[in-house]
C-alpha cells in the first residue's frame, strides 16, 4: 500500500505506468505490492477516464493478462461475496494492510457502496486497517464522481483542506 500512496500524487499529475513501477518500486521489492499498486492505479486511470465501472473495466481488460490474473482472480471472488455483509466480508478477505486481503476488501466496499461518504464509513466501521483501504476506496470515489463527492462537512472539518481544494 505504500507504494501506491507514494506513486499517487505523480500519477495524478500526469503519468505513464512505466514510471509508476519506478517510484512504487523505489518504496516496496514486493513484487505483489507492486502488482496491487498497479491495479489500483489502472482502477483510479479507468474512473478518471470516464468509465461507468472501472472495476468491471479492469478485468474485461486484464482477465486474459498473466500478470493480474490473481488481481482478477481476487475481484472476480470478492464480486461472488457481493451480497454478504461487509464487515463478514472483510474478515474473510482480509483486515491487515497487506495484499490481496486489503485490496479484495476496498473493492468489496466499492462495489457495495454508491458513494464516497457509504463506502469510507462502511470500510471504518469493519475495522482492522481502514487506512490503506480508504485512501484507495476515497481515491476510487473521487476519480470516479468527482470532487463534490466528499461531504463538505467532513472537508471543512479537515485542516488546510480549503488550501489544498483550491490549489490549481
Amino acid at each position: 500500500s505504500d507504494g501506491y500512496c507514494a506513486a499517487l500524487p505523480y500519477f495524478l499529475y500526469g503519468y505513464n505506468f512505466n514510471d509508476l513501477k519506478k517510484i512504487i518500486s523505489v518504496v516496496t521489492v514486493s513484487k505483489l505490492s507492486l502488482k496491487y499498486a498497479l491495479a489500483k492505479l489502472h482502477l483510479l486511470d479507468f474512473a478518471l477516464k470516464g468509465a461507468m465501472d472501472p472495476v468491471g473495466e479492469f478485468v474485461k481488460k486484464y482477465e486474459k493478462d498473466s500478470y493480474f490474473r490473481g488481481v482478477v482472480d481476487g475481484i472476480k471472488h470478492v464480486k461472488s461475496l457481493k451480497i454478504k455483509n461487509h464487515m463478514l466480508s472483510v474478515k474473510k478477505l482480509g483486515m491487515a494492510c497487506s495484499y490481496p486481503g486489503t485490496f479484495n476488501s476496498s473493492i468489496h466496499a466499492i462495489i457495495n457502496s454508491t458513494n464516497y461518504k457509504k463506502a469510507i464509513l462502511k470500510t471504518i466501521k469493519a475495522g482492522g486497517c481502514s487506512c490503506s483501504r480508504v485512501n484507495f476506496i476515497g481515491a476510487y470515489f473521487t476519480a470516479l464522481k468527482g470532487l463534490d463527492s466528499i461531504p463538505k462537512s467532513w472537508i471543512s472539518k479537515t485542516d488546510a483542506a480549503k488550501k489544498i481544494i483550491n490549489q490549481k
